[in-house]
């Protein structure tokens, strides 16, 4: 057998090359995501999207401010007829199950005769407290990747080709942790899902 290795060393090696690449690619593409412990905390999540066969008469937007979730009504006048964010749906991510929760919340009434920006809380997440700082205490962003290619052939085997479902991740030092789908409504927009913060504490958790 050696005698024939010696004598076909070219052909030997023509076929043990590229398998040895396209181990170490492998192994490169999924190192990170071995190595590196899974995410511990959940975040809140708003997603937005227009009905446009049923309108609203303004815009909605939300934001993170002393730790609580707070929503903001501005009505749609004629400078603003090109913002579209008329719905939105706030959504917890459960770590421990990767998976999304919807939390239904009520708007303030009386939205259609506004004249002026109205702010409001959202009593419904008033027991969490939030950090909206970017980077989780556990060290994962939230990040939206975006199209990425296919990847040929060998992306198709190993995975390491495009993402076609969501496109949102937790990322640490290199590794991708694939995040679900928040909605199951096909309406929210797929590109416009805006991170709000990490709950570091839940008044309601047992």
């Amino acid at each position: 057998m050696s005698k024939w290795i010696k004598e076909n060393l070219v052909l030997v090696a023509g076929i043990l090359l590229p398998m040895l690449l396209v181990a170490g690619f492998f192994v490169l593409n999924k190192a990170p995501g071995i190595l590196t412990d899974p995410p511990e905390y959940d975040f809140l999540l708003v997603a937005y999207r227009t009905d446009y066969q049923h309108p609203r008469e303004f815009h909605l937007g939300f934001e993170v401010r002393d730790g609580q979730l707070r929503g903001k009504v501005t009505p749609l006048k004629d400078d603003h007829t090109h913002q579209n964010r008329q719905y939105a749906g706030i959504f917890r991510y459960h770590a421990a199950g990767n998976r999304f929760e919807e939390i239904v919340y009520e708007l303030p009434e009386g939205l259609g005769e506004l004249e002026d920006v109205l702010e409001f809380t959202v009593p419904e997440t008033r027991h969490l407290e939030l950090d909206s700082r970017s980077k989780s205490p556990d060290g994962f962003t939230f990040e939206y990747l975006g199209y990425r290619g296919r990847g040929g052939l060998l992306g198709e085997i190993f995975g390491m080709g495009g993402n076609r479902g969501n496109e949102y991740v937790l990322s640490k030092a290199g590794a991708h942790f694939n995040l679900p789908k928040p909605a199951a409504d096909p309406y929210y927009y797929q590109h416009d899902m805006h991170f709000k913060g990490w709950i570091t504490g839940d008044s309601e958790s047992p």
